[in-house]
């Protein structure tokens, strides 16, 4: 048993470590896998310490082993043998690329695994020669899985924890009485007790993650769809797509759009491989429900795919791109005929939304660039005195609505920059959804509301008869949104036309209902001169990470562990034999018995030093003879003469240094070795 615990515990320590890959794939994906490696892992230890002559062969059997045991575990990998190949050469970058969790495919978590069976498999093997350096290998792999993503709270404390017992199995001598099992026990509770201070007391810092970069295949120039408005209402009848929900679906988003330099609006999406599920955005603390809609494209042309702002997942056997940031969806090779989209569908007050104030955090892309004076001015004159707020965003779509026209017929006006908007805004009054849309969030911006351009398709009011809504090129249009506090972003409808009479549900029905009922721009502005401030936009609740600070709860535990132990334990020792040579050559005598202890040699309560010295051979027999001598001296004459207490103490030396003659591991070892503290 003494001999396979230490081997538990290194096999234990890199499950541990590989568990903190949970957060990325799943605590299921990862776990099975990695037992199943350990467990090959063992079985190889197992037999070599039944045969010692297999150990030449332990890197081969663990390896074949480990990988078959993959094979047969995670699903997939036996029809694709190749994937563990690319799990180790790309599998580590490819989830780096997606977003988290991570879709659990055997080319992406296989990576895992095959850590955890390396840090087995060197943790093993370094075993044999010093316990200290054996959780080296599953130190490194938990350190890895912070630089991906870092545990905090509860699930921190309970890897450090973890780590703790596994280096308890691994250091400590296994104890062959009942004293020793409590004296076990107590070890292991004390470190419980410092791992849990230092978890509560390590300080908190940002996360510092591995850089996630950008798929090397992702597109860096897209088609602009604001651009073809005009274009795809002069073929109105076309269909486009086709969409069947289970909930109330107001429009289909495409792309948002929050750069602007005065002549084009553009976007710049951060595309990701689409995983499991994407994470609710931080901004969002309101409650939400979960809604889903089969979509089957049609004639459709755009490199970008109609989803949600809020897209959790899309069902497809495709590979997707997304943009975490917008939800816009990108095909990453070729365009599927049809996919299954999820979201998240926040669920808000009327009363809550019409006195909400707005989310500067969401504030992005605010450089307009030589903005012309006459657009500046006839904003300052829309908002009066009001304040940024969603009644602010409201009165400014009320006015676009009141005063200008959408453009209908064959001469529909194209364009969005400054000349076109001003054209729009001072002159014509006429424009199509691109021109309403811009002229809105540029106004909007100079009036300190976060807003951003978004080009997508509305939902028609009548569905088939089947119930799928039919979307043509007549449905296409550009809208501003506005990002409120606590709830994201907002849709508006400047042209009056983009809500569907019969679907009241989602936030543009909540914004439709807060619309009819918005007071006159008078009434806020005297509503809003009487309060000493609009509501403050709320903080979001972002989980900081507490970044490295965990991987020392996870395994600078470990390694704080050590530090103690190693700094420790000698010095225990050493202000022992200081307060011992107080009481001479009895002193000498504890000390020379709990030195032998800690080399292994047994050492009963009735051993007398002359059985010690025939126990012993060489420096070691002679020293205790020597100590002997002065022991009865001592004891007979009832006097501890000063010569008898140096010989005495000079005999412990010569002891150390026999003893000392052995392996530099083994010395080590016994310096460390506490069970003459604790016995």
């Amino acid at each position: 048993m003494s001999r396979r615990l230490p081997i538990l515990g290194v096999l234990a320590a890199a499950v541990v470590a590989g568990l903190l890959f949970a957060p990325l794939f799943g605590t299921a994906a990862v776990l099975w896998p990695m037992l199943a490696v350990a467990v090959v892992a063992y079985l190889v230890e197992e037999s070599i310490l039944h045969r010692p002559g297999l150990a030449r062969w332990r890197v081969p059997l663990t390896l074949v082993g480990g990988i078959v045991a993959l094979l047969a575990v995670i699903p997939g990998a036996a029809r694709r043998p190749l994937s563990l190949w690319e799990a180790v050469t790309s599998g580590w970058r490819r989830t780096l690329e997606s977003t988290w969790p991570a879709s659990p495919v055997p080319d992406l978590v296989a990576f895992v695994p095959v850590l955890v069976l390396l840090a087995c498999l060197i943790g093993a093997r370094v075993l044999q020669r010093s316990r200290l350096l054996a959780l080296l290998p599953a130190v490194v792999v938990a350190g890895l899985s912070q630089a991906y993503v870092t545990v905090s709270g509860v699930d921190a404390v309970l890897a450090g924890l973890a780590l703790t017992a596994c280096c308890a199995l691994v250091l400590l001598q296994w104890p062959g009485d009942r004293g020793s099992w409590l004296r076990l026990v107590a070890a292991l509770a004390a470190m419980t007790v410092a791992a849990s201070t230092l978890s509560v007391a390590l300080p908190t810092s940002s996360a510092v993650h591995l850089p996630k970069p950008s798929p090397p295949d992702s597109p860096t120039v897209l088609s602009n769809p604001l651009t073809e408005i005009a274009a795809r209402l002069h073929s109105p009848d076309t269909v486009v797509f086709t969409a069947r929900a289970n909930g109330p679906v107001d429009r289909w988003p495409v792309i948002a759009l929050d750069s602007f330099d005065g002549v084009t609006w553009t976007a710049a999406p951060k595309f990701q491989r689409l995983g499991r599920e994407l994470p609710l955005d931080s901004h969002v603390t309101v409650p939400v429900r979960r809604q889903s809609a089969d979509v089957a494209l049609a004639d459709w042309s755009l490199p970008w795919l109609p989803s949600q702002s809020r897209t959790l997942s899309v069902v497809d056997d495709k590979p997707l791109l997304v943009d975490p940031a917008s939800g816009a969806l990108l095909a990453e090779d070729s365009r599927p005929s049809q996919y299954r989209v999820n979201w998240a569908e926040p669920t808000v007050d009327v009363d809550a939304l019409a006195s909400a104030g707005v989310d500067s955090d969401l504030r992005s892309g605010d450089d307009l660039g030589e903005v012309p004076a006459g657009i500046d001015e006839l904003a300052r004159s829309i908002a009066g005195d009001v304040r940024p707020s969603f009644e602010l965003a409201l009165v400014l779509e009320k006015y676009l609505r009141t005063n200008y026209k959408l453009a209908t017929g064959e001469n529909l006006p194209t364009g969005h920059g400054y000349a076109q908007l001003n054209y729009f805004l001072q002159h014509s009054k006429r424009g199509t959804s691109e021109q309403f849309a811009a002229a809105y969030v540029v106004m909007a911006r100079l009036l300190g509301l976060p807003a951003r351009l978004v080009v997508g398709f509305k939902q028609p009011d009548t569905p088939s008869p089947d119930g799928t809504y039919v979307i043509r090129n007549r449905d296409v249009l550009a809208w501003p949104e506005v990002a409120v506090t606590g709830v994201g972003w907002v849709p508006l409808d400047p042209t009056g036309t983009a809500t569907s009479t019969t679907s009241k549900g989602g936030l543009a029905g909540a914004a439709e209902t807060v619309r009819k009922n918005l007071p006159s721009t008078k009434e806020i502005e005297r509503e809003h001169q009487s309060e000493p401030n609009l509501p403050a936009p709320k903080t979001p609740t972002t989980n900081h990470s507490p970044g490295w600070g965990a991987l020392l709860v996870a395994g600078g535990v470990l390694v704080v562990v050590l530090l103690l132990w190693l700094l420790g334990v000698p010095l225990a020792k050493a202000v022992r034999r200081q307060r011992r040579r107080r009481h001479g050559t009895r002193g000498a005598w504890a000390e020379a018995r709990d030195l032998l202890r800690d080399h292994g040699m047994r050492v009963t309560p009735a051993a007398t030093a002359r059985d010690l010295a025939r126990d012993s051979d060489g420096a070691v027999s002679q020293a205790m003879t020597l100590l002997a001598g002065c022991l009865d001296r001592a004891l007979w004459s009832g006097q501890d003469s000063d010569p008898d207490r140096e010989f005495a103490w000079s005999a412990v030396r010569k002891a150390r240094r026999g003893l000392a003659e052995g392996r530099l591991t083994q010395r080590i070892r016994t310096t460390l070795n506490a069970r003459s503290l604790i016995g």
